[in-house]
């Protein structure tokens, strides 16, 4: 379901399985400590293949933090990865949550959005390498997180089923509603270059970017130069609802996000 062999090596299977966790732990505001991990291999596998995910996994947890401490190999008819991720707080105050929003507050994001689903809806194959690596090896913003813990952010998740997905969990989580300008979501200018006219859907509703979201009153001004300020929290009669604004007038997106058992 998440991937394919024709698209992914199997040092990506092994990389993108363990940093969307490092992404759960992150966005809580904990660094990422441990992994057990179930891996269901079809019978065709070999010990050469077994060692390729291996090494993917050993790359992210290099790169961003954490140890393989044990889990199980059993026989499946599909490549199966099952993994339980442990992080460590760095002090007693209680992780962040998407229920802690508070009316007055900003929206922030770090990055960019929508590079992801940007890589699933080329077609052709000499432009796939400028999103393939947001795609296949997405970059878990761990220091990120673990700075908004520091600095007293309470309300934070990451991006996994796209921004309009997400922020509506939020502020339902949060009995709080928002409003976003679309103009102030971040897009790389590649994006913006091969769809002048689908970007701004694909940057709302694109999800697996990984990216974090949060709400704050204030931050130090260094941090602020690095996100993006999207929106406002707010105390309307609508609860958990979302507002989009273009040029001054609602804005609803052309393209249907995508939904869990849908």
């Amino acid at each position: 379901t998440h991937f394919k062999l024709d698209t992914f090596s199997l040092e990506d299977i092994g990389w993108k399985s363990i940093a969307i966790n490092q992404s759960d732990i992150c966005s809580m505001g904990a660094s990422p400590e441990y992994y057990n991990i179930t891996l269901g291999l079809p019978s065709y596998f070999n010990e050469v293949q077994f060692r390729r995910i291996i090494n993917g996994i050993k790359l992210a947890t290099d790169q961003f933090g954490g140890t393989l401490i044990g889990g199980d190999i059993i026989k499946s008819e599909k490549i199966l990865i099952s993994i339980t991720a442990i992080g460590y707080l760095s002090s007693s105050k209680p992780p962040m949550a998407r229920s802690k929003a508070i009316p007055g507050e900003n929206i922030g994001v770090t990055g960019n959005l929508g590079n992801s689903l940007a890589f699933r809806m080329i077609k052709e194959s000499k432009f796939i390498n400028n999103f393939s690596e947001f795609h296949l090896r997405p970059k878990p913003k761990v220091s990120e997180g673990i700075y908004l813990y520091q600095n007293g952010i309470d309300c934070c998740m990451d991006i996994s089923d796209g921004l309009l997905e997400d922020l509506t969990k939020l502020c339902e989580a949060s009995k709080v509603s928002a409003t976003v300008n679309i103009d102030h979501i971040p897009k790389n200018s590649k994006l913006k270059k091969m769809f002048p006219v689908e970007s701004d859907d694909i940057a709302l509703i694109g999800g697996e970017d990984y990216e974090l979201l949060f709400t704050f009153k204030s931050l130090p001004v260094e941090f602020l130069n690095k996100i993006s300020i999207i929106g406002k929290i707010e105390n309307s009669d609508a609860k958990g609802s979302v507002k989009f604004i273009k040029n001054g007038s609602n804005y609803l997106p052309k393209i249907k996000p995508w939904t869990h058992f849908s």
